[in-house]
């Protein structure tokens, strides 16, 4: 890389050095070969990688395509100094995305970083790194002068940042005392605000790179055993396998773990479970005993789900399909989805419902037969399928009420103008003559009160409404106006 810089634009130098095969490639696996030579505008001769012609060769595996396509990437090489900073973080990721691989254009990249290195903020300085990163390309002297600016900003960085910065110094091999010094006090002093998933992101990547620093980790597992509660199971798994791989050797904190660890277990749902399993499938830092507690736990309630119960699945079939990948489906859990399928074909084709589809009943009609389960229920799920047309044809339910007034008195009330007859008060026959008088008397008594005593007729009573669902009538007040000095008019 330095040879280019030195070299310039002195285009004959640098043909004599090709033709004698002394040049530095960015890939040592791969190294480049210019056989094709683009005349370009305002640049002269241009010599561009391309893919080697030689069956035997490699070259067409790397993950840099060689290509000439790659000439309206250097239209920017004139142009690059009077990028911004951000600008030119912008352009830099393009290039990798487009994967080209000019020594020319990543020598000039160098150069302008080198010059422009104060003017960086640290987030477009580790984007810039992270892209000489990706393209296999190290320049000690660049990632010197701007570790220099880095230590300056670190104090600003937040643990993304430091995280960021721990793998691409550590990828290019290089690990700056003054920075690293940095870094490890910003983690430590911000390990106390740090989220579930930043604890996670840094307890990898101290473990990728094995970084046993005492004071760092001894932080970490501190703050981490106060808010242990804020993990999941997911990166507890993580947690506690990067703990292994880092040698930590506190007790309490594995303790803590692990007794948070069946608290978490215990409260999981089904439908949390099949989520964290399937994530954990994809990680590669896991601790390997955590997950085989939760995939014993998982496949044992899964198994003793009746047909209703697999309703608190999102997806039954996706269910079914992990299950046949972990090699453990089983006849009691096919069964109980087939009844389930015999109640879902009921519900509407809609967004809002769960039911089977065409070829998933085909998949579990397969499975029913092979397990030897009984069919009924599935040729229950199929005939229903099928006569309905897939839920097509289903009545649509009748529609519910939406809107109620509470305390409505017309639903239990009787109609003043049909009133019901009161029966009469039956007496035993056995009764004596002086309590049939009494109860004559009593009678008396009601009729002539009826319908209602004398001091209730200036009462006025409210009629109840006769009407179902009419709108509510509001009568207005009259508003009386009432000054300090004026009586009101009657």
């Amino acid at each position: 890389m330095c040879l280019f810089r030195f070299l310039g634009s002195d285009f004959k130098l640098l043909n004599l050095v090709v033709n004698y095969n002394k040049f530095y490639s960015p890939s040592l696996t791969f190294p480049l070969n210019f056989s094709k030579i683009v005349n370009y505008n305002g640049l002269g001769k241009r010599f561009t990688s391309s893919l080697s012609e030689n069956s035997d060769s490699t070259s067409v595996s790397d993950i840099y395509f060689k290509t000439p396509t790659s000439e309206r990437v250097f239209s920017d090489i004139l142009t690059m100094d009077s990028l911004s900073p951000r600008e030119f973080r912008i352009f830099l990721n393009d290039v990798v995305k487009l994967k080209v691989d000019d020594v020319l254009l990543w020598s000039k990249a160098a150069t302008y970083c080198i010059e422009n290195a104060s003017k960086f903020k640290f987030f477009d300085a580790l984007s810039v790194l992270e892209s000489f990163t990706e393209a296999k390309i190290y320049d000690k002297a660049l990632f010197t002068e701007f570790s220099r600016y880095l230590t300056i900003q670190s104090p600003m960085m937040e643990p993304r940042h430091l995280i960021q910065c721990i793998n691409v110094y550590a990828f290019s091999g290089t690990f700056p005392q003054a920075l690293f010094l940095e870094v490890f006090y910003g983690i430590i002093k911000q390990s106390e605000k740090m989220y579930a998933a930043e604890f996670v992101d840094m307890f990898n990547c101290l473990s990728r790179w094995n970084i046993k620093n005492k004071q760092v980790l001894s932080a970490l597992c501190k703050t981490l055993a106060k808010n242990v509660s804020i993990l999941r199971y997911a990166e507890l798994t993580q947690v506690a396998a990067c703990c292994r791989n880092l040698e930590i050797e506190d007790e309490t904190f594995r303790f803590i773990l692990d007794s948070w660890q069946k608290k978490e277990l215990a409260m999981m749902t089904i439908q949390e479970m099949l989520d964290c399993l399937k994530k954990l499938k994809n990680i590669e830092v896991k601790w390997a005993y955590y997950e085989e507690l939760l995939f014993k736990e998982f496949v044992k309630q899964i198994n003793e789900l009746d047909g209703d119960d697999i309703a608190q699945l999102a997806d039954p079939f996706d269910c079914l399909e992990f299950l046949k990948s972990t090699g453990a489906l089983s006849k009691e859990f096919l069964l109980s989805l087939t009844k389930w399928c015999a109640d879902a074909v009921h519900n509407p084709p809609t967004r809002s419902q769960k039911r089977p589809l065409s070829h998933q009943l085909v998949e579990l009609y397969n499975l029913v037969q092979e397990y030897g389960i009984e069919e009924k229920y599935i040729d229950k799920a199929v005939l229903k399928f099928v006569t309905s047309k897939g839920g097509l044809r289903l009545r649509n339910p009748k529609p519910i009420p939406t809107v109620y007034k509470p305390n409505r008195k017309y639903v239990f009330t009787d109609d003043p103008e049909n009133p019901r007859p009161i029966p009469e008060i039956k007496y035993l026959e056995n009764d004596t003559p002086k309590e049939s008088e009494k109860s004559k008397h009593i009678n008396k008594i009601v009729e002539e009160l009826e319908p209602y005593p004398k001091f209730f007729d200036k009462i006025n009573i409210k009629k109840p409404s006769t009407q179902s669902c009419g709108k509510a009538s509001f009568r207005l007040k009259p508003k009386t106006y009432r000054h300090k000095n004026i009586p009101v008019k009657q």
